[in-house]
């Protein structure tokens, strides 16, 4: 199977997006609702420090699921260097209108796909490199050789994230994005896009 549809399978589950409906609530109150940046700043706080949980309550009917999902060491590790990359910053103002605003927002991430081959080549030559020095506990006999086990497999995917993790920046992407709110339940609430959920996850496209 391939490891990283299997990384994206279980590191991310997006629930379906429920539409909230704001239109029954009474125009005059508007001038009295809170800022919206303190809604942008607090989701992508805790989105940045991994709380999940929390980012959740700024979210229009979507859950973002991450930690508690992540399965192995090799599925830990590409977690943790996702968590350490994210950055953000809101580009330019906040527009409002009526029980709506927008704004822009950079969003920085470690992107699974500029990754991905280069994860790919790391790994083979350092299982190369086990298999030929029948690393013990890493590799079985079969009688057309020496293959990796799974703890060997797993250990050349570990090694090799973390040897390019030393220069991560390399595969860094910072995405530009539309975000959108609704105020609905006498507080903001952030429309979950594509684009934002694609620089969540870190760009991974499932399909391919």
């Amino acid at each position: 199977m391939n490891v990283f549809k299997r990384m994206m399978c279980i590191i991310l589950a997006m629930a379906s997006i429920a539409t909230l409906c704001a239109c029954s609530m009474p125009m005059k109150i508007v001038g009295n609702i809170p800022d919206p940046r303190n809604t942008v700043t607090s989701f992508f706080d805790n989105v940045c420090a991994g709380n999940f949980k929390e980012s959740d309550k700024y979210l229009s009917g979507v859950s973002l699921s991450m930690k508690s999902d992540v399965e192995g060491v090799f599925s830990q590790k590409l977690y943790d260097y996702l968590l350490k990359s994210y950055g953000y910053q809101i580009n330019g103002d906040i527009t409002t209108d009526q029980l709506d605003a927008a704004c822009k927002v950079d969003f920085t991430y470690l992107d699974f796909n500029l990754l991905s081959d280069d994860l790919k080549k790391t790994a083979t030559r350092l299982g190369k490199k086990y298999m030929a020095e029948n690393t013990e506990g890493y590799v079985e006999e079969k009688e057309d050789g020496v293959s990796l086990t799974d703890e060997g497999a797993e250990k050349t995917a570990v090694d090799a994230l973390d040897l390019l993790m030393s220069s991560p920046e390399k595969y860094y992407a910072t995405k530009t994005f539309d975000l959108t709110m609704k105020y609905s339940g006498n507080k903001w609430l952030i429309n979950m896009t594509e684009e934002l959920f694609d620089a969540i996850s870190g760009g991974f496209d499932a399909e391919n």
